[in-house]
This record gives structure tokens, sequence and C-alpha cells, in this order.
């Protein structure tokens, strides 16, 4: 069997070879008709303005502009044509209430060579629906995070608003358009081109190819500012009411904030004093607590650096009751001023001291040393206890004195704190004398 398809090998290859040939030139002489798919076709819409013109839109749907198309023709015809040579055509003119347009196909090139042409997909399918135009501002919104130390500032888009136009039920899902601006790592000032996203309700971005949208892409001017940490007091004004004083005391809360800017000022700035005019104490006899929005005492160019901070500052001034004590104070820290010539004067009371009723916080009484209160009297405001008719100024006799306190702060004098003196010639003319005790050089001023 083997030797029998071995034999005369040369002979049959070429037999076969020649049956090809036979078979090629055959089929050439006859050129069939034969049936082939493009697919890709892709419709063309014509008199599309017979839809807008009367308020609406369309779109297309489930993919109908895409399209196979069956063409017959002989083979030597079918092996030159392309896709490229077969026109597809939908005129929306000829739309039925159905809203779909037949699909019409031909061919550029041997169109009178053609068998047939058919479109496998018949209908080309819409939807229509009223036309809708919406404004809507566009949001600069950032990514990531500034360097250590700095913080976004404020932004500038070279466009602040686009138009949106499309289908009623497109154009009523779109909420918002947003240009994003990376940040992360910068230190310095920014300019860069974005592009703007349609976003709907929940937050999800909109295909905007199936709307007609008038900006699309803009340039964002993006400020970095530097941020420090600047220290936050108060000022008080106004009286408490009668019986209770300020303590002094004053907290607030927060005592820093950090704040951004750039520039001179913000160089320059290193805390921030509320003014006394907001924080009145008039009439109150407790503790108040004020809560006052920082912001309104920054300067201008100057931000808060915190995003989640309100600006919320909350300053409390502590009041308390005032108490009555009574003081020795030494007689030897008054001073007499204006003595006559030629006289001396001593106090009557000769126990050293003279009792004062003062008034003050708590804390202030109790650390009160009564030894360095200071006194003054002016002699020639004294009054005689006995008047000596036909002589004027001051004699010898005995007189009611006021004495003038240096009290500290926060400490008063209760009532008028009188005094008997006594003037006397003096033992040696020219000399004047305060008794007991010497004359200090150098007397505070006194106070009441």
């Amino acid at each position: 069997m083997k030797e029998k398809l071995t034999n005369n090998l040369g002979l049959k290859l070429i037999s076969v070879g020649l049956a090809i040939i036979l078979w090629i030139i055959v089929v050439s002489i006859d050129d069939p008709v034969i049936t082939r798919t493009f697919s890709g076709i892709e419709v063309e819409v014509l008199n599309a303005d017979a839809v807008t013109s009367q308020g609406k839109t369309y779109e297309i749907l489930d993919g109908s502009n895409n399209i196979a198309v069956s063409v017959s023709a002989k083979r030597s015809i079918l092996e030159k044509i392309s896709k490229d040579y077969i026109k597809a055509t939908a005129d929306l003119k000829e739309m039925t209430i159905l809203n779909s347009a037949a699909i019409n196909v031909r061919t550029t090139r041997y169109s009178d060579m053609i068998t047939s042409i058919t479109p496998l997909t018949k209908n080309l399918k819409l939807a229509v629906e009223d036309l809708d135009k919406k404004q809507l501002s566009i949001t600069v919104e950032t990514i990531g995070n500034p360097a250590k130390g700095y913080v976004v500032g404020n932004n500038s888009p070279s466009v602040n608003i686009t138009t949106v136009t499309g289908a009623a039920s497109k154009v009523s899902r779109i909420s918002r358009a947003v240009a994003t601006v990376d940040v992360s790592g910068r230190t310095s000032n920014i300019r860069t081109g974005a592009e703007v996203v349609l976003y709907d309700g929940n937050g999800d971005p909109v295909n905007s190819s199936s709307v007609s949208v008038s900006v699309r892409e803009i340039v964002v001017d993006v400020d970095i500012l530097e941020t420090k940490e600047i220290s936050v007091s108060a000022a008080v004004s106004g009286t408490t009411a009668e019986g209770f004083a300020y303590t002094g005391l004053v907290s607030v809360d927060p005592e820093t904030v950090l704040v951004a800017g750039s520039g001179t000022v913000f160089n320059n700035l290193e805390s921030i004093v509320i003014p006394a005019e907001d924080i009145s104490i008039d009439g109150i006899t407790e503790d108040k607590s004020f809560v006052l929005n920082i912001t309104d005492y920054l300067p201008s160019g100057i931000r808060l650096a915190d995003s989640g901070y309100d600006g919320s500052v909350t300053v409390t001034v502590y009041v308390g009751k005032l108490e009555n004590a009574l003081i020795d104070i030494p007689t030897s820290n008054i001073f007499i001023d204006n003595i006559p010539e030629g006289f001396t004067v001593s106090f009557a009371d000769g126990s050293g001291t003279k009792r004062v009723e003062v008034q003050g916080l708590n804390e202030v009484l109790t650390n009160l040393d009564a030894s360095t209160i200071m006194g003054s009297i002016d002699a020639s405001a004294m009054t005689p206890r006995e008047p000596v008719e036909g002589e004027e100024g001051l004699h010898a006799g005995s007189y009611d004195a006021y004495v003038k306190w240096n009290m500290p702060p926060g400490v008063t004098v209760v009532g008028a704190s009188m005094m008997e003196i006594s003037i006397s010639p003096a033992v040696e003319s020219g000399i004047s004398l305060v008794d007991p005790g010497v004359v200090p050089e150098e007397v505070p001023p006194a106070e009441q």
C-alpha cells in the first residue's frame, strides 16, 4: 500500500497543483455573487432641527447609531469595498410617533454594481425630551495637604459660571460644577488649569458628554498661606455692683489660636487683645463669661488656619464680694505738710497707731501689711476745735485733721479718716516737728 502511494509521487503532486489552478480559473471566470457583513457603521442624523426647533432635544438609544450592514455583490466588487464606502443616514423629519427613524444605507462607490445592501438595524431609536438650561457656579476644591506649617487660602477661578444645556431629565440631576486642584506638599501660591466636573445631588460625577457645557476647563489661582500660633488676651471695662469688686483675674479659652496669612502684617502679629469695650462688668455681682468670635479681631488678610474651628473664644471675668476690716497704721507713717513756722504738732492720741476701717476682697485684705501704708495731712486745711475770734490762720490749740491714705490697689477707706492734732509753739524758733516720730523725707502720693 505504501508503495502505491509513493509511486509516481511527482506526477501526483503536479496533478493536484493543476487541479487547484483550474479551480481558480473557473471561479474567476464565473465571479459569483456573495454576501458580506460590514460592522461599525456610524449612522448620520439628518434634519436634527426638526426636533431642536421645537425646543426639544434627543438622545440616541441602545447604540442604534452604530450598525452592521449586509452587502451582496459579485466577489470582484466586494473585494474592492470597505466600510468607509458605506453611508448610513436617518432623517428626523421622518421620525415616527414612537420616536424612531428608518435607517437608510448606500455605498459611495460601485453602487450600481451592488446586488443588495441592507442595514441589520432597521431603525434609529431616540429619546426625545424638552430642552433645559441651567447656570452653575464653579466651585474650586482642593485635594491633598500643603507642606507642614502651611494651609490653603483663597482661590480665584478665571471663570466662575458655566451653563449646562441638554435634556431636562439630565440637566435636573446636575447640582454642582467643581474644579479640583491638588495642593499636596505646596509652600507657595499655585496657578494651574483644572477640568470642570459636573456632579449630581448625591455627589456622583455626571457624564458631561450627554449635555452641552459652556465651560469645561478653567485656570485657578490658589493661595498657600503660612501658619503660626498667637496668644489671645482681653481687657476689662466698667464697674461692678456696690459691694463687689473685679479681682483682676480674667481667663481666655483658648489662650492661643492658629492663624494663617502672609506679608508684613502677618509677620508682625504676635497676639490679639480683645478690647475693653467688649468686656464690660458694669453692675455684675458674680463671675461672668463672654463668648466672642476671634475672627472679629483679626487684621485684614489674616484668617484662622484650622477650618474646623469656628473662632469662638470664652472670656471669663472673676468678681468677689467686698469685706471690711480694721487695721492699725503707725502714726509715724503719717506726714503733716504746711506746718506753720514756729510751731510744733503732735497727735492727741498717744497710742502710736491710727485705727482705720478698710474695704476690699478677702484675699487682698488677708495679705495687707498696715506698716507699709502711708498717710498725709494738710495742716492748712485743719479745722480748729475751739475757734479764737479775731485770729486767722493756725495758732496753738487742738484741730481736727483729715488723713489721706496711700492704700494699695483694691483697698479703700470706709468713711472719712479724722485725727485730733495739737499745735503748740516750738521750743526753738524756726523748727517744726511732727511728734511722735520723724517726718519721712519722701512720701508717696496719698489716695483715699
